[in-house]
C-alpha cells in the first residue's frame, strides 16, 4: 500500500497537475528568521486522499507532530512567523533558549553560534547496533521500510530511462513534458572528531539517503570492514555516491552506522555514529553544516535543499595509465550565489579505474569540473576546468589528454522525475 501512495504522490508532483502540490514550500530563511508560507486553495486540497494530506499539512499554518505510535523526536510547536528556528534540519524540537544550550552542552561543548555548526537531531531509538531501528514502525511515519536493506538502482521502483527512450514534447532541447524539481545535495562529510583524539581511524560503514522515489538505500558512503579507509581527524571522508539524485518530494531519512576499526574482532570496534536524521521540504536552502555525534566521535555532513534542480550524472573512465599519478577531481555548483565544492576523487591512480557520481545542479545553472594531475612525488600538477550548462536532457564529452593517462569523462542530464 505505500508504494501506491508514494507512487501517488509523486503523480501529484507532476506538471500536468502542479496547481496543486507544487509551488514554493514553507522554509525558514536563516538571513530572515522568517518563512513563506504558500496559500493552498482549499478546494484543491479537499480533492486529495487523508495520507497525501497529511504530507501536505506541513505547507499550511497550523503545528504538526509525527505519528505517536514511533518513539522519535518530534516537534512540539511551530514558532511563529517571526522566530527563527534554532536548528535548520527538519525533524528537531523547537526549544526556549535555556533548553537548547542546556541540550548543546549535552550533546557537543564545542557547537556554538559563532562556528555555523548545528547538532543534528538523531531519531530516538534508531541505533543499528542494538537492534533498535528495525523495532520502529517507520513506514507508519515516512512510508519507507528501513527493513529493506536494497540499494537504489537495483529492482527499483522508478527505472531510470535512456534519454532517447524519454517521451519529450515537443524534442528533448525543448521539452515541456519534465521539470526540474527540488533535490537534497550532500556536499561533504567531515571527521570532527576521533576517541581521545586519537588523531587517525580505520573508518568503515555507510551513510546512505533513503527518499519517496522508492525508499531504498542510497549510498553516499560504503565501505566494508575488510576494506576501511583511513581518515585524519579533521579530514574530508571521500565520498562514493550518490548513485542517483536525492529527491525531496516530502521526507528524506539519512541513515548511517560508522564504526572505527580496533583490532582484529569486530566486537571490539568503536561505534563512531549510529541512527537516522529526518528531514522534509523546509531545510534550509542555503548550505549549512551538522554536527552528527556519537559514542566514539562526531562526523560534520554539509549538505542543502536545492530548488528547481536537475540530475548531472558524472561518469570519469581512465582506460589506460602509462605512470602513477596524483588525480584530484572537484566538482563545483553555484547555490544561492555561494560556490560549493564536492570532492569526487582524490588520491592515486596506478591502473585503469573509473567513478560515477551525481550532483544536483540548479537549472539553467553551471557545472564545474577541476582535475588536478601529476606524476607521483613529481610535485608538479596540470590543471584541466571544465564546465556544463545545466539541462533537462542532453550530454555532453570531454577527453583530457596527459602523458601520464588519457581521461575521458561524460555528463548526462535527467529530470529527477520521468
Amino acid at each position: 500500500m505505500h508504494r501506491f501512495t508514494r507512487q501517488f504522490y509523486r503523480f501529484c508532483r507532476c506538471p500536468s497537475i502542479a496547481s496543486i502540490a507544487s509551488g514554493a514550500p514553507r522554509r525558514w530563511s536563516p538571513e530572515s528568521g522568517g518563512c513563506e508560507a504558500p496559500v493552498m486553495a482549499a478546494a484543491a486540497a479537499s480533492t486529495l486522499p487523508d495520507q497525501l494530506l497529511d504530507r501536505l499539512s506541513r505547507f499550511a499554518y497550523e503545528p504538526w507532530s509525527m505519528q505517536p505510535s514511533i518513539d522519535v523526536l518530534c516537534e512540539k510547536k511551530l514558532p511563529k512567523l517571526d522566530e527563527h528556528l534554532p536548528f535548520p534540519s527538519a525533524t528537531t524540537q523547537v526549544m526556549d533558549k535555556a533548553e537548547m544550550m542546556e541540550t548543546e552542552k549535552v550533546k557537543d561543548d564545542s557547537v556554538t553560534a559563532t562556528d555555523g555548526i548545528c547538532t543534528a537531531s538523531i531519531l530516538k531509538n534508531s541505533s543499528h547496533r542494538d537492534g533498535a531501528i528495525y523495532k520502529g514502525n517507520w513506514e507508519e511515519c515516512y512510508l519507507i521500510d528501513i527493513a529493506d536493506r536494497k540499494e537504489t538502482g537495483s529492482g527499483r521502483e522508478v527505472q531510470q530511462v535512456q534519454p532517447d527512450a524519454v517521451h519529450c514534447y515537443p524534442d528533448q532541447e525543448n521539452c515541456i513534458c519534465h521539470r526540474s524539481s527540488d533535490m537534497m545535495q550532500i556536499f561533504s562529510l567531515r571527521l570532527a572528531k576521533t576517541p581521545n583524539n586519537s588523531g587517525s581511524a580505520q573508518l568503515y560503514g555507510y551513510v546512505a539517503a533513503r527518499d519517496d522515489l522508492d525508499g531504498l538505500l542510497n549510498y553516499v558512503f560504503n565501505r566494508s570492514r575488510d576494506d576501511p579507509i583511513i581518515v585524519q581527524q579533521g579530514s574530508l571522508i571521500e565520498m562514493s555516491g550518490p548513485k542517483r539524485g536525492i529527491l525531496m518530494l516530502s521526507d528524506v531519512l539519512i541513515e548511517f552506522d560508522l564504526r572505527i576499526k580496533n583490532g582484529g574482532k569486530e566486537e571490539d570496534d568503536l561505534q563512531l555514529i549510529d541512527g537516522l536524521i529526518h528531514y522534509d521540504e523546509r531545510m534550509w536552502w542555503c548550505p549549512f553544516t551538522e554536527r552528527i555525534n556519537g559514542n566514539g566521535g562526531a562526523v560534520d555532513m554539509c549538505l542543502t535543499l536545492v530548488n528547481h534542480a536537475v540530475e548531472a550524472t558524472i561518469q570519469v573512465d581512465i582506460p589506460e595509465v602509462h605512470s602513477a599519478f596524483a588525480l584530484s577531481l572537484t566538482s563545483f555548483v553555484s547555490i544561492m550565489g555561494k560556490t560549493q565544492e564536492i570532492q569526487l576523487f582524490h588520491g592515486t591512480v596506478g591502473k585503469s579505474c573509473g567513478l560515477k557520481q551525481c550532483v544536483a545542479v540548479p537549472i539553467d545553472a553551471m557545472l564545474h569540473l577541476k582535475f588536478m594531475a601529476g606524476e607521483k612525488g613529481s610535485g608538479s600538477e596540470v590543471v584541466h576546468n571544465c564546465s556544463f550548462n545545466a539541462k533537462l536532457h542532453g550530454c555532453a564529452n570531454r577527453q583530457i589528454k596527459l602523458e601520464l593517462a588519457c581521461i575521458s569523462m561524460n555528463v548526462s542530464w535527467s529530470p529527477p522525475l520521468f
